[in-house]
């Protein structure tokens, strides 16, 4: 799951041209889900944030914890699949996306996330902070030249490009969290490594397109 720093309540759309989220120097911070949170995931690639923003307002959030909120409002158990669609994107538009809630990077605490703050998901077990230092794709001159501007051989004419509505960021971790749980100290390893007193932990999601994902379990060989 992908966010860059903003104010949680505004659309991708106020702050002009999405491009110049992802320019040289900016930051945006990657989240890893676990077991539980594929629909999240799903939703959050439903929609484009240039048409709303996809966290919950503070209202929707409320009936969230009481247990008010299990289907978006509006939802007909008697729609064709693409009317489903339509409907769950315009329910998204006005309530947020249910569950997606921001909280700092390397914490689960979403009391103490300041509004300007870089942050992450809540739920997700670890948090990379990511600084772009190229964007390809269409418009992307200046960025590929940047890529090539100690290179005085390089064909600057070439403009990758995956196509005209996406574009490729290039981008360095420079920070990252990762719940203990997850962390292999011994072999330095990224992985399920359940600790003592703890039977197991859901396995992180690995995501594969088309609404498929992979699951990354518990090794228990070397435990």
């Amino acid at each position: 799951l992908l966010t860059r720093r903003r104010a949680l309540d505004e659309s991708d759309e106020s702050s002009g041209s999405s491009n110049g989220i992802y320019e040289a120097g900016n930051e945006f911070s990657l989240s890893v889900p676990v077991k539980g949170m594929e629909q999240i995931v799903k939703d959050v690639g439903s929609i484009s944030g240039r048409d709303c923003s996809k966290f919950q307002s503070d209202a929707t959030t409320s009936l969230v914890k009481e247990g008010c909120a299990h289907k978006p409002q509006g939802m007909s158990d008697n729609l064709s699949n693409r009317q489903r669609k339509k409907q769950k994107k315009n329910s998204i538009k006005r309530n947020g996306i249910l569950g997606l809630v921001p909280v700092p990077l390397g914490s689960d605490d979403e009391a103490s996330l300041e509004k300007s703050d870089l942050f992450a998901i809540k739920g997700t077990i670890a948090h990379l902070r990511c600084r772009v230092y190229a964007l390809l794709g269409p418009q992307s001159s200046d960025n590929h030249d940047a890529i090539n501007k100690n290179d005085s051989s390089a064909n600057t004419s070439m403009q990758p490009a995956v196509d005209e509505d996406h574009l490729l960021i290039m981008a360095e971790v420079v920070d990252a969290y990762v719940h203990s749980s997850y962390w292999d100290s011994n072999k330095l390893l990224f992985r399920p490594m359940p600790k003592a007193g703890e039977q197991t932990v859901p396995p992180y999601l690995s995501f594969f397109g088309s609404q498929t994902f992979g699951y990354v379990v518990p090794s228990y060989e070397d435990m």
